[in-house]
């Protein structure tokens, strides 16, 4: 009654047997126990993946374009002929799409390897952030974005990106040898100790995911406009494959990652809080005013220079700026309806599967005239669903990874959550694509799209995972979470894209245009193409780098922030200061101020 008093004997072989259940994770080795679930999880899986994607090559055509007339669009500058190039296109195959994208993650290994070797060869003298790493992550991240988009010396450039990361991983030393393995991990007990409930903090794999999407998607709207870039990565016309479509996808799943963050609950007062649906939605209308604003422009701008356009990407009058925009306003009331994201978008796919599938719907918009305002815009309008689906699946994933972990075992634990997702969205795309015979459509964002882009998306947050997991385990134990230096989470070209990503597209755009309106991009020579698409990424990303030198953040209000703004009762106020009076502070003032300034931070912090 008056406190614990533990007067249970325990058993120490009986206790030293739990600690060691508890932490099998990491003493694991290769045995006769456990090969057959390695086998099952690194080779199986991955092996079937890769049967399917290679068995989608029978099913799609990457054959030359027709013939065209001689006497129909010969006029290679012409806004028809342009319109025409990349109409009734067939995409590529999986694989193939597979292989150029794995790029991304080999980049970000050897950048990681590389400098986590740099980092333990001197760590007092260490600098992440100079004109050497500078260069350094062009040649690491862009060189081979422009290698395997222009599809030249794909296979030379993995290869290399191999051979460096295997090297620079080499020169990685080992983790201090723990002389008691039943001993706690000190590493375990710094990452513990340093979690605070409620916070958010920065991951590097979520930003060096999210940046590289925009890389990609940024390269990819002006290199379709040249000869070197090949028509088989670009959009397709109604069902396939390609990079683009995939780009497009990725670009509204990473969003969907990084969007939880709003609608995750908070601690305030000790309890788990959440917003009401008027407060989300009226942090979705702020967060979609200067998109859909963006989007007015945006179809302003292309009616009145006739700029080309491919009428069956997204509609007549509909862009992608409207679709992101609307998504801030439908996520709220999904959730309001079930707060369950994992029901309500297998729910959204199902019906709208079925309304293409087993009613009219489907060949209405394949093939029906474009006469009024709804039938004009039927590809943005109807694919909306899909979209928001492929949202909500990012906001699913986004729940697993985007939390701070408490434990070790919590964060390693994470590796078979997100592991876990990818193999459920390949199965379901297994199932729709090649049981239910559905070939997936960019266009509609049918349920075989969506789920492609969900498998592979997780699988790329699942490899960044894994190579931060790996290498990261070679810090000291007071590095464990915090505290590393500046340049060795993530690089200066990927943070400052990341913190003004809405702000690189934009540039991007506009400069798309500015390119098409200046030269004849279909009449240049190669040498000529590579020059204007390197200017052209050096200049799109060039104003996020002085942003993000002069510590400013120019984006929308994301609901993340506005839910902040909204619950600003969630943070203790200041403390009030008597500032109307005049009397000089009383003696020894100077010396406790300090003190007394950091516990008031760690009084609103709630630490």
């Amino acid at each position: 009654m008056g406190g614990h008093h533990d007067t249970l004997l325990k058993d120490p072989a009986i206790e030293e047997w739990i600690w060691m259940r508890q932490n099998t994770h990491r003493y694991f080795k290769i045995s006769r126990r456990t090969a057959p679930a390695l086998l099952g999880m690194g080779l199986i899986i991955p092996a079937a993946t890769i049967y399917f994607a290679i068995a989608t090559q029978d099913k799609i055509s990457v054959g030359p374009m027709p013939r065209m007339d001689p006497g129909f669009l010969n006029d290679p500058t012409s806004k028809e002929f342009k319109e025409w190039r990349v109409s009734n296109l067939d995409g590529s195959s999986m694989t193939e799409i597979h292989i150029a994208i794995s790029t991304m993650v080999l980049s970000y290994w050897c950048w990681k390897c590389k400098t986590a070797a740099e980092f333990h060869r001197n760590p007092t003298a260490f600098v992440g952030r100079d004109w050497s790493h500078f260069v350094f992550e062009c040649a690491v991240f862009l060189a081979p974005m422009f290698f395997v988009l222009t599809d030249s010396y794909v296979y030379q450039t993995i290869a290399a990106l191999v051979a460096a990361s295997i090297y620079f991983r080499w020169q990685i030393p080992d983790a201090p040898h723990r002389h008691d393995k039943w001993a706690p991990d000190p590493r375990a007990e710094e990452f513990k100790k340093s979690y605070n409930p409620g916070r958010v903090t920065a991951k590097s794999y979520l930003s060096i995911y999210r940046a590289e999407m925009m890389l990609l998607t940024c390269f990819c709207i002006l290199a379709v406009d040249f000869n070197v870039f090949p028509l088989k990565f670009a959009k397709v016309e109604t069902f396939g494959t390609s990079i683009m479509d995939l780009g497009v996808g990725s670009f509204v799943f990473s969003a969907g990652v990084v969007g939880v963050k709003s609608f995750l609950p908070r601690h305030v007062d000790g309890k788990l809080k959440t917003s009401s649906l008027g407060h989300q939605l009226r942090a979705g209308l702020w967060t979609a005013f200067p998109l859909l604003a963006l989007g007015a422009v945006r179809l302003v701008l292309t009616e009145s220079v006739d700029y080309q356009k491919h009428v069956s990407e997204y509609g007549t009058h509909w862009n992608f700026f409207f679709t992101l925009g609307f998504l801030p306003v439908f996520v709220p009331m999904g959730l309001y309806v079930y707060s369950d994201l994992r029901v309500t978008f297998t729910a959204l796919l199902v019906v709208s599967q079925a309304m293409f599938s087993l009613t009219p719907l489907g060949e209405w918009l394949e093939n029906a005239e474009r006469t009024g305002l709804v039938s004009a815009n039927r590809e943005g309008i109807f694919s909306f669903a899909g979209y928001l689906a492929i949202f909500l699946m990012g906001m699913s994933l986004g729940q697993e990874v985007l939390p701070d972990a408490h434990t070790f075992e919590d964060r390693r634990m994470r590796l078979v959550s997100v592991l876990g997702a990818w193999v459920t969205a390949c199965i379901s795309y297994v199932l729709s694509g090649f049981v239910l015979g559905i070939q997936p459509s960019r266009r509609f964002a049918n349920a075989p799209y969506c789920f492609w882009v969900a498998s592979f998306n997780s699988a790329m947050i699942w490899l960044y995972m894994l190579i931060e997991e790996d290498v990261d385990s070679k810090l000291p134990p007071q590095m464990a979470r915090t505290g590393r230096p500046k340049g060795y989470d993530v690089p200066v070209i990927v943070e400052a894209v990341n913190i003004n990503s809405l702000t690189t597209f934009l540039v991007a755009n506009l400069l798309t245009g500015s390119v098409n309106m200046l030269f004849e991009t279909l009449l240049c020579e190669s040498v000529e193409a590579y020059s204007i698409l390197a200017g052209y990424t050096l200049l799109f990303m060039l104003p996020a780098l002085l942003l993000f030198r002069s510590g400013i953040r120019l984006r929308t209000t994301t609901p993340a922030v506005a839910h902040e703004a909204v619950h600003s009762y969630s943070t203790m106020p200041k403390v009030k200061s008597a500032k109307w009076r005049r009397q000089a502070p009383p003696e020894g003032w100077e010396e406790i101020k300090p003190t007394l300034t950091e516990f008031e931070q760690k009084m609103r912090d709630g630490t």
